[in-house]
Parts: C-alpha cells; structure tokens; sequence
C-alpha cells in the first residue's frame, strides 16, 4: 500500500510539475497602456515634379512630441494594439522671405509587437498619417496638409519594469499638398513608460 501511495504521489508531482514551471514563466509580451516621448529626424521629400518623377527634400530637421498606445497580448509573445502620435516638425526651407515649412504631423493605427527574449520586442506599425505645411509668399501665410497610408519598424528595450527605450524608422505617403506629392521618412528615438 505504501508503495502504491508513494508511486501516485510521484505520478501527481511529475503532472504538476509542467503547470508550476508554467505558472512561474510569465508571458514575454509587452502589453498594457504606454506613453512615451520622441526625437525624429525627419525628411519630408517631394515627389513626381513636372511628371519626371524626381524627389527632392524639402530638408531635414528634428520633430519633438509624443505618442500613446493600447496594447493587447494575442499570445504568449505578442502584442496588438491602436496607436496616436503627434510630433511637431522643425523642417525650414527659405529663399529670402519666402519659405515653405513642415510644421506638424499627427499619426494613428495599429502596432503589433513581438517579443525577443525577456526585455526586447520587434514591431511594425501601419497606419494613416497626415503631414501639414505653412508656405509663405510675400508675406501671405497659406497652411494645407496631406495625409495617406504610413508605415514603421523597431525595436523596444524594457530599461526596467516600467520604463522602456525604442529605435523606428518608418515611411508616409502624404498625397498631395500645394498639388505637390509629399512624403515624410523618419528615423528617431523615444523613451516610454508601461501601465
């Protein structure tokens, strides 16, 4: 009888163990609300002038702001989630007083995210983007945006539990602004916090 109890406790022991190990391995998703600042160097560029299809940039500066996220754990290592950006832009390109300038541009859609060892994350971005332009002629200001599909990569660093540091590049068509083609390249940093 003994025997008997001893083989049944080692067989209930041995079934446990997988849950326990299971229990003491969270998941590796990085999920929940998140906020966080950013620094991009931005490019708007031009393209498709006079049909030749030519790009020309309209300059390079950095663009300061923020952007807040919702994500979702799908699974043991990823994440899925809607996001809202704003980054206001410093891009100046100026003949004498004359002067057309990047001067924000807001952004919204769906990242999802996956996981890369117990502090990295790998995620992809694709959403909608709109760019907005002051031109300035002879002392007249004329303000219009564009907006259209946008995309990004990077990758995320848990810093510590709640803190977060993150490297993106990304890519926007902006349609057509002035009846010119613009889109917008971007490559910058951005430190977060996870609720």
């Amino acid at each position: 009888m003994k025997i008997v109890s001893a083989l049944v406790f080692s067989a209930a022991a041995i079934i446990a163990q997988p849950a326990l190990a299971q229990a003491a391995d969270p998941s590796a998703a990085h999920d929940g609300l998140r906020l966080e600042t950013r620094a991009t160097w931005e490019t708007p560029t031009v393209s498709s002038v006079l049909q030749n299809n030519d790009v020309y940039k309209l300059g390079s500066a950095f663009a300061f702001g923020g952007e807040a996220g919702f994500d979702l754990a799908v699974s043991h290592a990823v994440v899925v989630g809607p996001y809202v950006t704003y980054e206001k832009s410093n891009v100046d390109n100026c003949d004498g007083t004359d002067c057309l300038s990047a001067k924000d541009n807001v952004a919204g859609g769906l990242e999802v995210g996956y996981a890369v060892g117990k502090a990295g994350q790998l995620y992809g971005k694709l959403g909608y983007a709109s760019l907005s332009l002051e031109a300035t002629l002879a002392g007249d200001r004329t303000t219009e945006s564009g907006s259209g599909v946008e995309f990004a990569i990077g990758y995320e660093h848990a810093l510590s539990k709640t803190f977060y540091g993150r490297v993106e590049f990304g890519y926007a068509d902006n349609g057509q602004i002035m009846g010119i083609n613009f889109q917008r390249r971007h490559a910058g940093l951005s430190l977060g916090a996870r609720f």
